[in-house]
């Protein structure tokens, strides 16, 4: 008994403490905040928030935008996001994923799983205004191909996002998009 007496007030000690820090401001109620500057995570901190929108009308498919929402997740550790692609006829919630940081590789990564419950993977490098996303995926012919996304900052509420292949040893660009937030 006097263990779990001990773990409890342990458990009590931790909870307040992390609460401390910044009790006006919670993290649910101030889903923007982003945590402490010593975490790498905190680079990707300018995507929280709002709703980053791109005009897809251009795509086919009557699709009529696409819609992503960047929010950091309940304990701060890692950006949570979403992405849904908006057409006449519905809204597809198309890929739901994370940016985090990843302690074994000393880098940032991500995982996301799409509408078909395929998971894609892989590292993510920030420089300067530039943050890419590496991965394997099916090009737009359906081949697994080597792909990357540029997500390049032109403000704090505009970024140019663009897909690219690799081809032999170039990246080919296979599309581009302006994403604009809103509140």
């Amino acid at each position: 008994m006097k263990t779990f007496a001990t773990l409890l007030l342990s458990f009590a000690v931790a909870f307040t403490a992390a609460f401390a820090q910044d009790s006006t401001k919670p993290a649910a109620a101030n889903p923007a905040a982003k945590p402490s500057d010593a975490k790498p995570i905190v680079q990707l901190a300018w995507l929280v928030g709002g709703v980053w929108t791109a005009d897809a009308s251009g795509m086919g498919n009557d699709m009529q935008r696409i819609e992503t929402r960047y929010t950091w997740s309940d304990n701060n550790a890692f950006v949570r996001f979403n992405t849904h692609f908006v057409a006449q006829q519905g809204t597809l919630h198309q890929y739901d994923g994370q940016f985090f940081f990843d302690p074994e590789k000393s880098a940032l990564a991500m995982w996301y799983m799409d509408s078909k419950n395929g998971i894609t993977q892989g590292p993510i490098t920030v420089d300067g205004d530039t943050t890419t996303l590496s991965f394997r995926g099916p090009n737009f012919e359906g081949k697994v191909a080597e792909l990357r996304v540029l997500v390049i900052r032109k403000s704090n509420d505009h970024y140019v996002w663009q897909l690219e292949e690799k081809s032999q040893d170039a990246w080919k660009p296979l599309a581009k998009l302006d994403y604009l937030r809103t509140p």
